[in-house]
């Protein structure tokens, strides 16, 4: 029984609460987001490529024809796809291995949303994400990703009632960047 002039402080509730089951192929969609190539991998990814240009210059000329040739252009157009190609497969490889480290095995996940903060549970353990921790904002048509804290939150759109209440709360969001 309280008496009075007590004050009863009972923590806040939660706005919102999401319930849902996060899979590999989450964590691959945050792994597979476009995102520009900088650096030393920008220099890579062109000498990769150009490495099939100049293996046109050690294929006998019988092959290749002459230099400006029509079938000199193609080939050598060819051997910079392949390398293309290649270094995409390999970057697509990439994406599923480090996908697998980022969640070994599917886990329940939920997280409540409270004016001022997130909270995130995944496998017992509680992450408490502030308004001010919260960095950008990332929405696709089929998942929400969260920069928090050092961390990225994944949500997908089945965690939300629809695509609206996603991009909703995805604004929302990004509203308590701003401010």
């Amino acid at each position: 029984m309280e008496s009075r002039g007590e004050l009863r402080s009972d923590p806040p509730q939660p706005t919102r609460r999401y319930a849902f089951m996060l899979t590999r192929a989450d964590a691959l969609a945050y792994e597979t987001l476009p995102r520009e190539i900088m650096g030393w991998r920008r220099i890579l990814l062109f000498l990769w490529a150009g490495s099939g240009g100049m293996a046109v210059a050690f294929l006998p000329e019988g092959w290749v024809g002459g230099e400006g040739s029509l079938r000199f252009w193609a080939i050598l157009l060819a051997c910079v796809a392949i390398q293309f190609g290649l270094a995409t497969a390999a970057m697509t490889a990439w994406a599923y291995v480090k996908a697998a480290r980022r969640l070994p095995r599917p886990v329940a996940v939920t997280m409540l949303d409270h004016v001022d903060r997130l909270e995130w549970q995944e496998q017992g353990v509680i992450s408490v994400f502030a308004s001010e921790t919260i960095g950008p904002v990332i929405q696709t048509l089929t998942h929400l990703f969260v920069h928090a804290g050092g961390r990225v939150l994944i949500l997908p759109v089945r965690a939300f009632d629809g695509m609206a209440a996603m991009s909703a709360f995805a604004n929302e969001l990004d509203k308590r960047i701003i401010d």
